[in-house]
């Protein structure tokens, strides 16, 4: 026997969803591919599973933390999986106004060239439990001031979710590296996220950063295992699969979206990092599995 909750907040002009928390077991939720115009954080507490996001195949385990921007298609199976999911409409919090407070985009939803996840102990996996029990509180009671309340936890889960990543970024770093070099990467994630779209080159970001452009590849590459030029353009490609995924934007309109002058040198460009042609690769996605978190309200199963 499963026992489920959901428990949802709508906004009261157009009923649409604004915040909703939901404790799962299964992969019901996620066996189809999730385009939701929601964000999305789940920590899986047991089990395990296979998760598919941004073309790329993962296993998840046990005390994985997962992050999913507004439509960003993503699919996950595992029978065993126990969790919480939680889902907020841009409406409800806006990540890009409150990116001073939390600084989250770019490092926890849509990470440059990383998994949209990371595992975290049992104390983290405790300490972002603890908020979430205080949310699920405030969901089911409610009272005064219950948008601010909730927007103040999810807050301070965003902090610390950033912070948790923030140290496993640290530690994971040679002894013998200065701290300035994962200052220097997180600044470097960070202007990437902003500015992918218009700056291609190593040397546009070098110039941000204030940084020799071969000093900068030379940490890039220490660090990444990768080509500064590989990470940027990751980045495009990435975001270049989403748009011929998701939306119906000619491939003129998605080149000049990502910067290039032209589709043909868009296609060119796309083709030598994918040997396939955007519309070969628009095409071959058609009939892919389309399906939407289920919504409801509270119930046990």
């Amino acid at each position: 026997m499963k026992t489920e909750s959901v428990m949802i907040l709508r906004n009261p002009a157009d009923g649409e969803l604004d915040f909703r928390v939901i404790h799962f077991e299964g992969d019901q939720h996620f066996n189809k591919v999730q385009r939701v115009p929601y964000f999305s954080i789940i920590l899986v507490s047991e089990g395990d599973g296979e998760l598919k996001a941004d073309f790329t195949d993962y296993q998840i385990s046990k005390k994985a933390l997962l992050f999913f921007s507004p439509f960003q298609p993503f699919m996950i199976n595992g029978a065993t999986l126990k969790g919480v999911m939680i889902n907020f409409h841009p409406d409800f919090f806006c990540i890009f106004r409150h990116r001073i407070e939390v600084a989250c985009d770019g490092i926890l939803f849509n990470p440059p060239n990383n998994p949209p996840f990371f595992n975290i102990s049992e104390n983290e996996s405790s300490s972002i439990y603890s908020i979430v029990e205080l949310i699920t509180a405030e969901m089911s009671g409610g009272g005064l001031a219950q948008h601010d309340l909730l927007i103040a936890y999810l807050k301070i889960l965003l902090i610390t979710a950033i912070r948790i990543k923030f140290l496993k970024c640290t530690t994971s770093m040679s002894l013998d590296q200065d701290t300035s070099d994962v200052a220097l990467l997180r600044q470097l994630n960070r202007m990437i996220e902003l500015h992918f779209k218009t700056k291609h080159s190593g040397g546009e970001y070098a110039d941000l950063l204030n940084i020799p452009v071969k000093t900068l590849g030379r940490i890039v590459k220490n660090h990444f295992k990768r080509t500064l030029t590989e990470i940027i353009s990751e980045r495009i490609i990435m975001e270049a699969k989403r748009e011929l995924n998701l939306t119906s934007k000619t491939l003129k309109e998605i080149a000049y979206n990502l910067g290039f002058n032209d589709e043909y040198h868009f296609s060119r460009y796309f083709k030598n990092k994918i040997k396939v042609s955007p519309q070969s690769f628009r095409n071959s996605l058609r009939n892919a599995p389309h399906s939407s978190v289920a919504s409801g309200t509270l119930y046990t199963t």
